[in-house]
């Protein structure tokens, strides 16, 4: 059954209990699902699950959430309509989309929110933005990290009440479904670690002590000591195909401590050599595992709907139940065009291109399938497109994706950068080009040391150009101190006090004593 068909069925099994859905997505739901009235049935536990999932989406999807974070601040990312010569958008468009160029200067206030009219950093002749259509983007939703606790917090109740046992829950479903709980928990603890830095951290059902904030290497070693533990009770297939990726799997589960060790490995410093360690044995049991593939080259854009074997986690929700503002790669107004996905021959534009100066440094001259899949990569006017995003329409006008969060290439590229960080040059080749040969691009050969490391890193840009990957990378790799890496880096001081991370709600501290802001932002 597909993710969309079950989670119709959970709203409707609400509405035939009398339970509104205004009070089951709220935070006081611990009452509602630590009682005697719940928990009855491994159909309970199941519904319950699917609803944590949707949560997740509802955040992640929710005011273009994952591309501007992981993918516009990169920098190298602009506005088309701060181009001379684009005109196809009506003005109050072009003054609400230069959010965009907010995002690529890392001017997160500007952001967040909004700024005045006739503001001195606008420049290319564009002209002066409002407040209210910048703040019209509700960027500041993603400064909040409620919904975040939410999903942790339904996760933490799903493991204590699954380990009391469930009536007709077998054994291995229950060890299953704790270790989803935990896998789901950790993700969202180390999406939070990636947007906020340091963050309150707890496990229990029905915690009310107020918290301080956690050093995030600290929340990610205890995710990752409770996630090895339990990986391996997860499938890596499920018998119904339409659960493949949607749902926790040991390959989802694999990539996520792949990518936790990965992040420690570039702020832990006395530690980076097992973290790197960790990732080469944990990336060799994936390979190894050949529950995964490269799917062919010409299929990309099959990634993206969904359900392929190159798919370690994803989420998805059928355009049918989305609103308007909840679709990815799109700006958060109903009814826009996807940003980057086409142009039409009509004269309609994209919203943004990729500077051609950051492409070229990516591909060069030299043959690969990746770079053709770029239309218009030397036209800074509008016609820039990603045609690997492409994909059916729905009624309401949008591609039918799914929120591919990890997939397999990401894990051979890590692996590859785990090896080459550990000196060891050959295997780290050899994986590297696992990825190159599927893009029909020449196979590395003779590279070492920085060197290779370095061009394992542009691999990584080349792959998974426009997935949301980019910012990251540079943020736990130092790169974004490099203006080699960066065409917006950051100084030692603006990085150490926090400047690659998001502004949190100053709500946050409300009845917390021991709460504290992001305060570079503050």
């Amino acid at each position: 059954m597909k993710i969309k068909n079950i989670r119709f069925y959970l709203i409707l099994l609400l509405v035939l209990t009398g339970t509104s859905c205004k009070k089951f997505l709220e935070v006081e739901s611990i009452e509602r699902f630590s009682g005697n009235r719940y928990w009855k049935t491994a159909a309970d536990v199941e519904a319950f699950t699917i609803d944590i999932y949707a949560r997740l989406w509802d955040k992640l999807s929710n005011s273009c959430f994952w591309p501007a974070a992981g993918e516009f601040r990169l920098g190298e990312i602009r506005s088309n309509t701060a181009v001379a010569g684009v005109t196809s958008f009506q003005s109050n468009d072009q003054n609400r989309r230069v959010v965009y160029d907010y995002l690529a200067k890392n001017d997160m206030k500007a952001v967040v929110y909004g700024i005045a009219p006739n503001s001195p950093w606008l420049t290319n002749g564009a002209s002066p933005r409002t407040f209210n259509t910048v703040l019209a983007f509700n960027f500041v939703v993603n400064t909040n990290w409620t919904d975040f606790y939410r999903v942790i917090q339904e996760a933490n109740i799903m493991y204590e009440e699954v380990n009391k046992g469930i009536p007709g829950l077998s054994d291995s479903d229950k060890q299953r479904y704790l270790a989803e709980a935990v896998f789901i928990r950790c993700l969202t603890y180390f999406i939070m670690v990636r947007i906020y830095g340091d963050v309150a951290y707890y496990t229990d059902a029905n915690h009310s002590t107020p918290l301080g904030r956690e050093k995030f290497v600290s929340v990610l070693n205890k995710c990752i000591a409770e996630l090895e533990p339990v990986k391996n009770n997860l499938p890596w297939k499920y018998e119904d195909p339409a659960l493949n990726g949607v749902r926790a799997n040991r390959g989802g589960a694999i990539s996520l401590l792949m990518n936790m060790y990965m992040w420690n490995a570039g702020f832990d410093e006395a530690n980076k050599n097992g973290y790197y360690e960790k990732t080469a044995a944990l990336g060799n049991e994936l390979i190894q595992s050949n529950q995964h593939t490269l799917i062919p080259i010409e299929e990309t854009s099959r990634i993206f709907l969904g359900g392929t074997n190159e798919s370690l986690i994803e989420l998805k929700e059928s355009s049918a139940f989305a609103s308007g503002s909840n679709l990815f790669y799109k700006s958060a107004f109903p009814g826009e065009p996807v940003v980057l996905t086409k142009h039409e021959e009509n004269g309609t534009t994209t919203h943004l291109h990729y500077k051609k100066a950051y492409i070229d440094f990516l591909f060069g001259t030299v043959s690969d399938y990746r770079a053709d899949m770029i239309q218009n990569r030397d036209q800074e006017n509008g016609r820039f497109a990603l045609s690997k995003f492409e994909g059916p329409v729905s009624v309401l006008g949008f591609p039918d994706w799914g929120l591919v969060l990890f997939r397999y290439a990401d894990a051979v590229l890590l692996q590859a950068e785990a090896l080459a960080n550990l000196g060891r040059d050959g295997e780290a080749t050899s994986i590297v080009n696992m990825v190159r040969m599927r893009a029909n691009a020449a196979a590395l050969s003779g590279l070492v040391g920085q060197e290779l490391k370095d061009e394992i890193f542009k691999e990584r840009g080349r792959e998974l150009l426009g997935e949301g990957y980019r910012f990251f990378d540079l943020v736990r790799t130092k790169r974004i101190l490099d203006p080699k890496w960066s065409s917006n880096p950051l100084s030692v001081d603006q990085f150490n006090r926090g400047a690659w991370t998001w502004p949190i709600d100053p709500a946050a501290r409300d009845r917390n004593p021991f709460m504290t802001l992001n305060d570079y932002w503050f």
